[in-house]
């Protein structure tokens, strides 16, 4: 039978078989309507005495269900109508407890990602089985959204893996894969399973992942009350008087991480401690529901909702005709480089890995393998995995190796000349539609292309540091750069994981070129005599890269940049003007001849060698002495900051305000709490009020905080 979002088949031994096809999307979720069309398969089931059991497959290709529909979510919280959200947690409550609590077994068939309320649906399952398809994967990332897992998550987790386990993955987000549910329990079995591109029910149902689910239908008929999984030790844990000492470890690991910026991680650990009091239907109901419509009706859940659906925006920006080549070439085997080609080869696509070092080249090679290997002791990923991912990598020192290949992303050292002689090399042996992309974050590719037989061809594929965490990538178009280029780049980026975002050429491009005005502001008041820890403590407690897991202040980035590469960055973008003032003697007093670069800081302490060499340079350089307040370093961390986001929108760097809000929180880690840049600023006044405020800055300190005159005008951009 066929129904709205759902197809049903009955088998012999009344195997009662449904597939989740949502329709008008590319993924299953869970909505008004999906849940009512899926009550009705469940009613059915139940009341058709020739259903002996119920299995439930995915007819979408690389995703089981990616949880409640974030677009009717964010729109109910935007028109702060909670009513709708709450009527529809009653019955997805109601349905679920169904389900559990029925003779006949429920199986989940899961391939592809199984995320949020997806997971919560399969947790309502009596069992479930999981192919080892490379998307799939098990997570609850609620907290990511500002909220809790509210379909049951914090109630039926705990009770089937322990409650350490539950607790890590309710507070953390964090994604896990079928080998690692395995071995908690969280899934039943796991089968190598070769997925139909027939997405029918018929052809689906011949896959070993199906066949496997119905055999595991057709165990639990015979004997639906298993024994509860959970070994002495985790029933031990769940006690009641050791399962306070647990969940207050896991409310001092969340304070830690968070330090109470987000609400939800610890509304989650209250859920879950509550909850495993009383029965699950109840527990939804009285405790579980009532902690996800407070926090569904905060700012905070609605900003990173609001997060989450620009980056789906970014995601299909790319045409779904542009498919990312099978083959990559990477210019350079540097630390960039070496990450590039890494992310490349776990993504199932072969790299040409070209360095004129064979020692370098070495190196990458080495750092790939034990990233590799640090994946197979945690058991992400086989033997098997490991090898094939190696042997996507071509190491080489010939050019040459590089001459069919449809794109080359360049990974070279920062210099303009070597970037335009690397480019030259290119152009002579590819044929004129194969893609160079540069990696550069100081040039623009208009510089890098000025001489290049086929401009057209150039464009920027910008990565940041570490490639594998960080998820933006910008896509710099130059104003020749050519449609399916683009096209290709974005491809790329897409199938990396990472989020596409077209930016237009332009010193710094959007991120740096914002990021410029926090660091070098952070220079100039440790060059005052303001304490390293200080300026960074402000920073660290304004929420900055708290979402990456380890905040870090301004000298901290500069730190982990490296000096060299932040005093060539910053003095690049001397092009904008005034605003990025210069302070190379500063640093470069950092660069003692023949030693390594000082650091502003030495493990947890200031280093005392900068400290020692900051007071040199302030009795060589004496200044106006006088106290700063901590309200007044924020100013000018980050108001310079919000005007130079002003002044990229006037530029037309990018064209909308959400898109420098996205940027920054996913490239520098602006602290996504606070709604991204430009979302702080007009919560906290209106552009002539930080105009205002730049130009008192101005009076004091310099001509490189005037305001850009869009502020003074009253717009943001």
């Amino acid at each position: 039978m066929e129904r709205p979002h759902f197809k049903t088949r009955l088998l012999d031994g009344g195997i009662f078989l449904a597939g989740f096809d949502y329709r008008g999307k590319s993924a299953n979720v869970l909505n008004g309507e999906s849940v009512a069309a899926w009550q009705a398969v469940v009613e059915e089931a139940q009341a058709n005495d020739a259903v002996t059991a119920v299995v439930l497959v995915s007819l979408k290709e690389g995703i089981f269900c990616a949880g409640a529909d974030l677009e009717s979510v964010h729109e109910s919280q935007r028109k702060q109508d909670l009513a709708s959200i709450d009527r529809l947690v009653i019955t997805v409550h109601t349905l679920f407890d169904t389900m559990a609590r029925s003779r006949k077994p429920y199986v989940a068939a899961v391939e592809g990602a199984c995320l949020g309320g997806g997971l919560e649906l399969a947790l309502a399952c009596h069992a479930r089985i999981a192919s080892t398809h490379p998307k799939t994967c098990f997570a609850l990332p609620e907290v990511r959204l500002g909220i809790l897992p509210g379909f049951g998550g914090t109630l039926r987790l705990p009770r089937l893996v322990g409650l350490p386990a539950a607790l890590e993955l309710i507070t953390t987000g964090k994604t896990i894969y079928p080998r690692q549910a395995l071995r908690m329990h969280l899934i039943d079995g796991m089968v190598a399973s070769i997925p139909s591109r027939d997405r029918t029910l018929e052809a689906v149902q011949r896959e070993a992942l199906v066949q496997a689910a119905i055999g595991k239908a057709r165990t639990l008929c015979a004997n639906l009350d298993l024994p509860s999984r959970l070994s002495p030790g985790q029933r031990f844990l769940a006690l009641p008087g050791i399962r306070a000492f647990v969940c207050g470890y896991a409310r001092r690991q969340v304070t830690k991480r968070v330090r109470g910026f987000y609400p939800a991680p610890l509304r989650a650990v209250d859920a879950v401690q509550r909850g495993l009091r009383t029965g699950v239907l109840d527990g939804s109901m009285r405790i579980e529901k009532p902690r996800l419509l407070e926090l569904m009706g905060g700012s905070v859940s609605a900003d990173l909702i609001g997060l989450f659906l620009n980056g789906e925006t970014l995601k299909r920006g790319v045409k779904s005709s542009s498919m990312a080549p099978a083959s990559v070439g990477v210019l350079g085997a540097g630390l960039m480089g070496g990450q590039i080609a890494r992310l490349l080869a776990e993504k199932d696509i072969a790299v040409v890995l070209r360095d004129v070092s064979g020692g370098v080249l070495a190196k990458a090679v080495g750092r790939i393998h034990d990233a590799q290997a640090a994946q197979l002791r945690k058991r992400v990923i086989l033997p098997s995995e490991m090898r094939h991912r190696m042997m996507r990598i071509l190491p080489t020192i010939t050019l040459q190796d590089m001459a069919r290949l449809p794109l080359v992303i360049e990974a070279v050292s920062e210099t303009l000349a070597v970037k335009r002689a690397v480019l030259e090399e290119f152009e002579r042996i590819a044929p004129p539609h194969a893609v160079f992309a540069t990696n550069t974050s100081s040039y623009t590719v208009t510089d890098i292309a000025a001489q290049a037989a086929h401009r057209e061809r150039c464009v920027g594929l910008h990565f940041f540091n570490p490639v594998a965490k960080l998820q933006l990538v910008e896509i710099v178009r130059a104003p020749f750069t050519s449609g399916p280029a683009l096209a290709t780049a974005c491809a790329v980026a897409k199938r990396l994981g990472k989020f596409p975002l077209v930016v237009n050429d332009g010193p710094g491009f959007l991120v740096n070129r914002i990021l410029s005005r926090y660091l070098a502001e952070a220079v100039i008041l440790a060059g005052e005599g303001v304490p390293i820890r200080r300026i960074d403590g402000i920073a660290k407690t304004f929420g900055m890269a708290i979402d990456s897991g380890r905040p870090m202040g301004p000298l901290e980035l500069l730190d982990l940049i490296g000096l060299q590469v932040a005093i060539h960055v910053l003095t690049s973008l001397t092009v904008l003007g005034p605003r990025v003032e210069r302070r190379d003697e500063l640093l470069q007093t950092m660069l003692p001849p023949g030693r390594p670069p000082l650091t502003f800081w030495k493990g947890r302490e200031e280093h005392p060698d900068t400290v020692d060499m900051i007071r040199r340079y302030r009795r060589l350089h004496p200044q106006e002495e006088g106290s700063v307040s901590d309200d007044a370093i924020r100013q000018r961390l980050f108001l310079p900051m919000l005007d130079e986001a002003v002044r990229c929108l006037s530029d037309r760097i990018v064209e909308h305000p959400w898109q420098v809000d996205f940027a920054l929180i996913h490239g520098i880690g602006f602290p996504a709490f606070r709604g991204g840049l430009l979302t702080w600023g007009s919560r906290r006044g209106t552009p002539p009020q930080f105009a205002e405020q730049l130009a008192s800055l101005s009076s004091r300190y310099g001509t490189r905080f005037e305001p850009c005159p869009a502020l003074a005008g009253g717009a943001w951009c």
